[in-house]
Parts: C-alpha cells; structure tokens; sequence
C-alpha cells in the first residue's frame, strides 16, 4: 500500500504520514501530516534528555544537597579562622602598641632624669669654674727661674709688674680665651669648652620636611646626652689640669727653699668673715656624685685637685717669696762665708746684701707681726717679722722705720727706708730669711717667688 502511494506521486495522502496498524485480520492506517511528524520526532529527544535530568537529580539529589551544604559550611569556617586570626592580629597589635607605649614612657621618664641628671652636672660644672677661676693657676708652660748668680755683680731680673702687686691681686675674669699668665682650658680637638645647660629643644628632626617619630626622637635625646656626658668628662679634665700645675709648682717651690707643706697652718677651716656674707646649711651629698658613674668620678678626682690647690695655694702668702725692694735687685754680697769687710776675716754673712739708694723704700716680703723695730747692734735700725710657721724676715740698716712692734702688716707694704746704720759701708739693706732661728739662704726665697711670678696669674 506505501507502496502504491510513492509510486503514484499524486494522491491526496502525498504529503502525509502513512501508519498502519494490523492485527491478524484487521488493520488500520493512519495518515499524519509530515509537519506534526517531524514536531513528534523532534519532541522525543528532547523529552528523553529531560527524563534523563530528572532521573539523575532524582537520583543524585542529596549528594548535591550535601555537597553544597559542605562547601558552605568550609566557606564559613574559613571566614570564621580569617576574623579569629585577624582579631588576634588586632590583639597582638595592641599588646604591642601598650609595650611600647609603656617603653616609650619609660625612656622619657630616663631621658627627664638624664636632663635633670645634665642641668645639675652643668651647674656643678660652672661651680668648679668659678673656682678655678678665683685661684692663681700656672700656665701650661714651665718657665724656667731666672738665674741669680751668688757675686757682688749679680742680678736679681724684676718680677712682672702684677706681681709686684701682691700674690692677692685679682684675677682677670675668664672669657673662654686663653690668658698668657692664667690658665687655658682647652679640650682635646683644641677647642675651649662652655658648660651649658644641655635642652631637648637641642634635639631637632632631622629634616624639615619629616618629623622624627617619638622612638627615633627618644634616641637621638639618648645620643646627644652620650655625647654631653664625653664633653662634660673633657671639661673635668680640663679642669683638673690647672689645679695639678698649681699643686706641682707649689711643692717644687716648697722643695726649692726646704720646706714642706705640713708646716703651714693657713686656718682654712675658719668660720668666714660675716662681711664677706653669711653662708651655711645642712651638709647633703649631691646625688650626682654618688652615683658610681665616670662623672662621679672625675667630679671627685677635680674635687681633691681643688682642695689640695687650694690648700697649697694658702701657704703662698705666708711665705717670704715677694722682692724687698722694688725693681731690678743687685746683690752686693751674697749669703754664706766671706771675708768681713771691717776686720779681714772670714765670717758668716746670715743674710743677702742688697744695693739701693739712700731713703729707698723696703717692703715686707711675707705678712706677719712686728716682733722687734728699732736699733740693734751691727744690724743698725732693724725691722724683724715673725711670718709665722717658724719663719722670720729682718730688715737691716734702715734710715728709718715704719712700723711699730706689735703691728700687723700685709705683704708688699713699706716697713722703712734704705741707710746705713749699723756695720754698713754704704746705703743697702741687709735681708734675711730665718727658719726656726737658723738664717738659710734668701736667694731661694727670691728665685722660688719670680718663678712663681712668672708661672702664676696674680
């Protein structure tokens, strides 16, 4: 029958499709139109996909379920451990935040007792300067003594003109310069060091055009204050070099003419004179020269340099050191043995010959008591002082006398007059230095006083 269809081409069925249905006698056909076929045929596809796809959800349906359920669940522990780890970050953060916050405190409050720690040290500083200042310090050369030859011809060189003034005449204030009969200060690089008062407005940024933070602010204050503790050490320093000078010319001096230092009692632990202004107090150390640094102990070293200066530095006034007479002195016969110029005969001559002019003044070497002022024998008119600690000056064939016995007198004052009273072949003055009674050598005292006047600012 399909058959008989295709051949004729032409039947109304042509464009149609043909089913037949039989069953042993019986059949049926069934014309469908291609285009509703080819929708079928198209259909059966797309529904077995479809059948397909739900059969497998059907099927793989809870694996899905709990794959995405798993996959949310390490979604939210992951973002959970990310906000446990970022808290503790925070944490820690902050731990560290308060660390150095607290350290930050704890180095301001070490650099606020370093800067008290520096003010006080600078105003000991400017303390022992003015100390130094107040004391006759040698210059850091060692002149040597001008040479007195013991013949009728010698020589004794004038004493510079401050000297001639008196061993109490005032120091010239020190202006940070070097003082050609005082003394220097110089650090080691050559520079003259100032004592000031060390700021933390010293510690400027580095740069104007970025701010320090407070940690790199902190240890650049801790810099600086390590290199004000090397100044203030140079500054000892050199300030102990002055007072040793002094303490080495007092004891070659003392050596010079036989004496020692224990001999002189100079009353340094007297109360002052209340004119001068009451000073006083309870005794209470300063903490920064208990401290067990190196400043304490250079602070202590300077300190003993000081008081022994100054010590020895008392004992100058009480010395004969200065010149009888003023100007260049002459020697017409020196100390010791000699020919007696009255009877030929060799004898000791307890004292030094001076040449002067007839009504020269003559001035007290040494202060001290008058202990006898009029005529004695040979001496003539003689003025005798007692200078103390055992020492005694006379001063002989005067014209005329001064003082009275019994009075106090100053060096460099005029006792009396060049003469020749007594056993004198012309106007001179017979000068002697006694120690404990015994005479010794004036010249000692003298050549000992012009080195001083030459090596000490007075």
């Amino acid at each position: 029958m399909h058959a008989r269809h295709a051949q004729a081409g032409h039947t109304p069925h042509s464009h149609r499709l043909l089913l037949t249905f039989a069953y042993r006698a019986h059949a049926r056909t069934l014309a469908i139109p291609r285009f509703a076929a080819f929708v079928v045929f198209l259909l059966i596809p797309v529904a077995a996909v479809i059948y397909l796809a739900a059969t497998c959800y059907l099927i793989f349906h809870d694996d899905v379920l709990a794959g995405l359920m798993q996959h949310q669940a390490d979604m939210q522990y992951a973002y959970e451990d990310r906000i446990a780890a970022l808290k503790r970050d925070v944490e820690n953060a902050n731990q560290r935040a308060a660390g150095d916050a607290a350290d930050f405190a704890e180095r301001l409050r070490g650099l606020s007792q370093r800067q008290d720690q520096v003010e006080s040290r600078t105003a000991l500083l400017a303390t022992f300067a003015t100390e130094v200042k107040q004391m006759h310090l040698p210059a850091d050369t060692d002149a040597p003594a001008p040479a007195i030859e013991p013949t009728p011809t010698a020589s004794v060189p004038p004493a510079p003109a401050a000297a001639a003034a008196g061993f109490a005449a005032p120091n010239p204030p020190f202006d940070g310069k070097p003082h050609p009969a005082g003394f220097d200060l110089r650090l080691q690089d050559g520079s003259h060091p100032t004592p000031r008062p060390f700021s933390t407005s010293d510690a400027a940024p580095a740069s104007d055009d970025a701010m320090q933070s407070p940690t790199s602010l902190a240890d650049d204050l801790a810099a600086r204050y390590k290199r004000t503790d090397a100044t203030d050490l140079a500054l000892l320093s050199a300030l102990e070099r002055p007072a040793d000078r002094l303490t080495r010319r007092v004891h070659e001096t003392l050596s010079a003419i036989g004496l020692s230092a224990g001999r002189f009692h100079t009353g340094n632990d007297a109360p002052h004179d209340s004119a001068a202004g009451g000073v006083g107090g309870p005794f209470v150390p300063l903490p920064i020269l208990s401290d067990g640094s190196g400043f304490a102990g250079a602070a202590a070293r300077l300190q003993n340099a000081l008081a022994t200066a100054e010590d020895l530095e008392a004992v100058l006034p009480h010395i004969p050191l200065k010149a009888p007479l003023p100007g260049e002195l002459e020697v017409t016969s020196p100390f010791g043995p000699r020919i007696d110029p009255f009877f030929g005969r060799a004898a000791l001559h307890t004292g030094v010959d001076l040449r002067g002019a007839y009504g020269d003044s003559v001035h007290a070497t040494a202060p001290g008591r008058v202990t006898f002022a009029g005529s004695m024998g040979g001496y003539g008119n003689l003025v005798e002082i007692d200078n103390g600690n055992g020492l005694t000056t006379r001063y002989a064939h005067l014209s005329s006398i001064d003082v009275t016995q019994g009075e106090s007198v100053a060096a460099g004052i005029i006792i009396g007059h060049i003469g020749e009273t007594g056993r004198a072949t012309g106007p001179h003055l017979h000068y002697e230095v006694r120690i404990d009674g015994e005479p010794v050598d004036p010249e000692r005292f003298l050549r000992a006083g012009q080195r001083l006047a030459a090596n000490l600012a007075l």
